[in-house]
């Protein structure tokens, strides 16, 4: 099963090479065994990116964090010195004081490089989601510039 998981992950960077957003969403509740064992076998950067940016986050006054959220990022890939990167762990992101649109951020940061994100959530009907309705991290997307890949 993960070889066929890795095959399905290397036919979708092949595909999104030639796209404007180089984002490959892989969703589910075992992405980040999947990603982090996927990084191992390409020898690909693997990114805790919560943990990360809280690390980055620590020297900035809360009030000023939001807007510098895209800069910490961009940091952290540059830190890496590679054109492909696997993100896992995004749940800061998605926290409401730093007032981010989680997908947005990920498109724009895969304009410059490709990034294999974990996505602990759902993808349902052309309907990627994040947590449950009602609670405060919820996001629900449908128009994506990114390829999704499904895993058990």
């Amino acid at each position: 099963m993960l070889s066929n998981t890795y095959a399905k992950i290397n036919e979708q960077l092949d595909t999104i090479s030639y796209r404007r957003h180089q984002l490959l969403i892989v969703c589910g509740v075992t992405c980040s065994d999947i990603l982090q064992g996927y990084a191992s076998a390409a020898n690909v950067p693997y990114v805790s990116l919560s943990l990360e940016l809280s690390k980055e986050l620590l020297e900035i006054p809360v009030s000023k964090r939001g807007r510098k959220v895209g800069q910490l990022v961009d940091h952290i890939i540059k830190q890496q010195g590679s054109n492909i990167i696997c993100f896992d762990h995004l749940e800061l992101l998605f926290h409401p004081q730093l007032h981010q649109d989680p997908m947005r951020l990920l498109e724009d940061i895969s304009r410059n490089t490709t990034i294999i994100a974990g996505w602990n959530g759902y993808y349902e009907n052309g309907k990627l989601t994040y947590a449950e309705p009602g609670h405060p991290e919820f996001q629900s997307y449908t128009e994506l510039e990114a390829s999704i890949i499904t895993v058990e």
